[in-house]
């Protein structure tokens, strides 16, 4: 079976993590795998497979040759299925089947929003029409299907749920971690509280800097917060950590290549965001063995088992948040038993191979029946 995958790039993030775990992860004697870029190539390229060709159209703003350009790539390498993901490669990708003449299978996957507080009318009536032409939807999880069903009227029955999956042998717990928490210069009695994500707004790393505020005036027990990645709102957490008084307490890391080493030498992990999808950083954190402290918002509650492999808090509440953290940070044992049953969880439900399992069983599906409009299931 041959499938192109249709992304708007391969930088570092969650959807494209997703893409190349998928790519390596499906059996080569049983898929013809390629990948095109519709903007540029991204770092990620260089963890997929070598046998995996990647195309880049170099899309500009307002460019009307993509579609050109992709219809001949689809003309060229003839897929069975071709996979296009969220809104950014949507229109592009089924304006590129049309010029081609395809009369394989169209899937579009919504990986999460980018802005969770910003869906303008025009792109919920556009979705609805391109939903309308195309074959099947997919989603990462549940409640992101959801969302988009409800804000842009497409009946949440097309859309199929598909979970992502983390590389369980690339993030576990290991016991050689002293070295990166001597790099941090990190007190050897500190609890580290780690988080991983892009410093913009949806993802309240101001929020969790005020639960680190208060967490170091009512607590006893030392922690350390690490913030790792980078984004807009990097001066402005300096700024508020330095007010606050936390630059020895809450450390700005910057992005990261060695976030299994990271998460391997953390202690807890809290994701603070205000919505959330599908979250890979959650899953690399559970793989890691570390307990999760997260809003009950978007997919979370879907990957996090309440009081079994983390703790979950009403969405917005930062001083709950605070709370939570500091409960984990305050007892070893509950920290301990957390994180333990949160690899397991990792591995049982959530592992490669139960979500390649999943992508390979649903691309058989849908290339089985060529042509049909075919209604997905949740």
């Amino acid at each position: 079976m041959k499938v192109l995958h249709v992304v708007h790039g391969l930088p570092r993030g969650g959807l494209e993590t997703g893409v190349v775990n998928v790519v390596n992860g499906l059996p080569g004697e049983g898929f013809r795998q390629e990948v095109c870029c519709l903007d540029q190539r991204g770092v990620m390229a260089e963890r997929l497979r070598p046998d995996v060709p990647v195309h880049v159209l170099h899309r500009g703003r307002h460019d009307l040759r993509v579609p050109f350009k992709l219809g001949r790539l689809i003309r060229q390498v003839r897929p069975d299925v071709v996979h296009c993901r969220n809104w950014n490669a949507w229109l592009d990708t089924l304006l590129g089947c049309r010029i081609a003449g395809f009369d394989g299978q169209l899937v579009w996957s919504f990986h999460g929003f980018a802005d969770g507080h910003h869906f303008p009318r025009r792109r919920r009536l556009a979705s609805r029409a391109l939903a309308a032409v195309t074959d099947h939807l997919l989603a990462v999880c549940r409640d992101s299907a959801e969302r988009y069903a409800h804000l842009t009227g497409i009946d949440p029955a097309r859309f199929q749920v598909v979970y992502n999956g983390v590389d369980t042998s690339r993030f576990h717990p290991r016991e050689a971690v002293s070295a990166l928490r001597g790099e941090l210069g990190l007190p050897a009695n500190t609890v580290l509280v780690t988080t991983v994500g892009s410093l913009t707004p949806v993802k309240n790393h101001l929020g969790l800097i005020e639960a680190a505020a208060r967490h170091c005036a009512q607590s006893g027990v030392t922690a350390t917060f690490l913030i790792v990645g980078d984004g807009a709102l990097r001066e402005t957490l300096r700024a508020r950590i330095e007010a606050l008084g936390l630059s020895d307490r809450v450390l700005l890391h910057g992005p990261s290549d060695r976030i299994p080493e990271v998460l391997a030498a953390s202690d807890v992990f809290v994701l603070p965001s205000h919505l959330e999808g599908m979250s890979n950083a959650i899953l690399e954190a559970m793989a890691s063995g570390l307990p999760v402290v997260a809003f009950r918002t978007g997919g979370n509650p879907e990957l996090v088992d309440h009081g079994h492999t983390g703790l979950l808090c009403e969405p917005g509440d930062n001083q709950a948040l605070a709370a939570a953290i500091s409960q984990l940070v305050e007892q070893a044992e509950l920290r301990s038993a957390l994180g333990s049953q949160a690899r397991e969880r990792a591995s049982k439900v959530f592992s490669i191979a139960q979500m390649t399992a999943g992508y390979e069983a649903y691309y058989r599906r849908i290339a089985a029946v060529p042509g049909e409009m075919a209604v997905d299931g949740g």
